[in-house]
């Protein structure tokens, strides 16, 4: 998936995209068609619990129209229109295992896997000088609407949408979000919280997002939404970028802030976020420290569906944000451009510490990432794609494992 360059945090879910719905200005039709096998599995240190897992083959295909003037203008400019479509569909190869592994929709009744997976949408879509308004199907790369590339089929949301180039400094989107379709599921429902084992539902998700280039090289994101009768969100981040003919680096500060309005359906909801990365490239070699701090009386909150934060500074397969919790990671990548073009692999650790279980006992987690990837570099295979990522989580008091996540894609344009 064309997906734009996030802080280290992000990087494991972002380096297994394998599909691209991006939808950048064009002045002609795009037809994107994805071929995607994929094979996860964990294996639980506990005996006594079943290990999730799944083989599967995907078909993806994504058109974006161009925009077409009409009559209408204003201020002698046309009105511009399109419609964009989405259709994933993804068989199970595999046995069912009577379990849910997130990957594929999940009977929890019947305790059965789906063997077929299918998922559509529509988008329509106006477009007025650098203002730009959709409704349907959208695929939003923000805080609480991320989009999940890292299983088979890719999530996606419902709703309306403006983008605005204010100026050349500053950009305004703005929306209201009435439902999701996450990784794993068919069909688009109602945004929800699970707490204490009960599921509280939202009427939509209003949101405004601000992002300003402050200088050339430092940019400034603000973000607000409402999901309402659950939870507001803050968000606010610096990005600070720097090189020269030897290396290049870029900082990042991040804070959240989430907190429920007094009479919130889902309980009380009061936390801070907050988290600082360095990244560091010299010629094939990037390195990258970061630090995340969970603040306040709950852990951070994730609407049903585990949509990923990957504005995090520290997002993993498990997720570092327990209340209280303080994480640190350190990333090393290398690109082998110089001896094997297209292949590049990238080591993650993570220790989190100062929480506690369910039980009250001081805890502590630790995650190991190992990312091996290669883009096929002969014209005539262009757009065969494999990735290979391999974790290890250990936890104190919880359940450690293994996992591996083995894609295959091929992506055509048309």
């Amino acid at each position: 998936m064309d997906i734009k360059l996030k802080p280290l945090a992000a990087i494991v879910l972002a380096n297994m995209a394998l599909c691209g719905v991006a939808h950048a200005d064009t002045n002609e039709n795009q037809f994107k068609l994805v071929l995607k096998n994929a094979f996860v599995e964990r294996n639980f240190d506990n005996e006594n619990i079943k290990d999730p897992g799944s083989w599967s083959q995907g078909i993806s295909g994504f058109y974006q129209s161009k925009y077409i003037p009409t009559v209408l203008t204003v201020a002698d400019k046309p009105i511009e229109l399109g419609v964009d479509a989405s259709l994933q569909y993804a068989l199970r190869l595999s046995d069912d295992r009577h379990i849910d592994d997130t990957i594929l929709p999940f009977n929890t009744n019947t305790q059965t896997q789906d063997r077929n997976f299918f998922k559509y949408g529509g988008t329509f879509k106006l477009k007025y000088d650098n203002t730009e308004f959709k409704v349907g199907e959208l695929f939003l790369d923000l805080p609480i609407t991320s989009v999940d590339t890292s299983r088979q089929l890719i999530s996606s949301y419902w709703g309306g949408q403006i983008k605005s180039k204010v100026t050349d400094q500053l950009q305004l989107e703005l929306g209201r979000i009435s439902q999701v379709s996450p990784r794993y599921e068919e069909g688009f429902h109602e945004f929800s919280v699970t707490k204490n084992g009960v599921k509280q539902y939202s009427d939509g998700l209003n949101y405004v997002d601000l992002k300003y280039d402050v200088t050339p090289s430092l940019k400034a994101e603000y973000y607000y939404g409402d999901l309402e009768d659950l939870y507001d969100k803050h968000y606010l981040g610096f990005q600070y970028s720097w090189k020269n003919e030897y290396l290049k680096s870029q900082t990042h500060l991040k804070y959240f802030r989430s907190q429920d309005s007094g009479e919130a359906k889902a309980g009380e909801i009061d936390n801070h976020n907050i988290g600082l990365l360095e990244k560091v490239s010299v010629g094939n070699h990037s390195v990258g420290l970061g630090y995340q701090q969970i603040f306040g009386d709950t852990a951070y909150p994730l609407p049903d569906g585990f949509l990923p934060e990957l504005y995090f500074i520290n997002w993993n397969t498990t997720g570092f944000f327990k209340k209280d919790e303080k994480s640190v990671h350190f990333v090393y990548g290398y690109d082998f451009k110089d001896y094997a073009p297209g292949l590049n692999t990238m080591v993650k650790y993570v220790y989190g510490s100062d929480f506690k279980d369910a039980q009250g006992r001081d805890n502590h987690e630790s995650e190991t990432n190992f990312i091996l990837t290669y883009d096929v570099q002969n014209p005539k295979l262009k757009g065969l794609a494999f990735r290979w990522l391999y974790v290890n989580y250990d936890i104190e008091h919880g359940n450690s494992f293994q996992e591996n996540r083995v894609m295959t894609t091929f992506t055509k344009n048309f």
